[in-house]
């Protein structure tokens, strides 16, 4: 497996989008100085702009292993779980007619079968 190339212009434009998103719902004024400092950081050093963005991808690649997991667990026990428990409850008993109720597994159908039922078949 190759390692990506990747940009470090974008990744240095991302991670300053970023933290000015935060700043507009934190309102703190320190944010935007790390903004600009990481954005002239992205203009004038190249290779301290390099090292910043190695350190990005191996966040990406830590949060990329965690949060799945959490979110997965998120949806199944808020979402999955009470519809499981309301079907449970308020559902029929046997749904996948799993169990067996009667001698035989055979049904019987009463259908008479015309010529256009075998032409077309699925």
């Amino acid at each position: 497996m190759t390692p990506r190339k990747t940009e470090t212009a974008k990744t240095m434009l991302a991670i300053v989008v970023g933290t000015l998103l935060i700043y507009f719902m934190t309102k703190k004024v320190w944010i935007i100085k790390v903004s600009v400092v990481i954005g002239l950081i992205g203009l004038l050093w190249d290779g301290l702009s390099k090292k910043i963005e190695i350190v990005w991808m191996k966040l990406t690649w830590l949060l990329s292993l965690v949060v799945p997991n959490i979110l997965l667990s998120v949806i199944f026990f808020v979402f999955l779980t009470p519809i499981a428990f309301l079907s449970k409850i308020f559902g029929e008993k046997n749904q996948l007619h799993l169990k067996n109720t009667s001698n035989s597994l055979f049904k019987e159908t009463n259908k008479d079968f015309n010529k256009e039922s075998f032409e077309r078949p699925w």
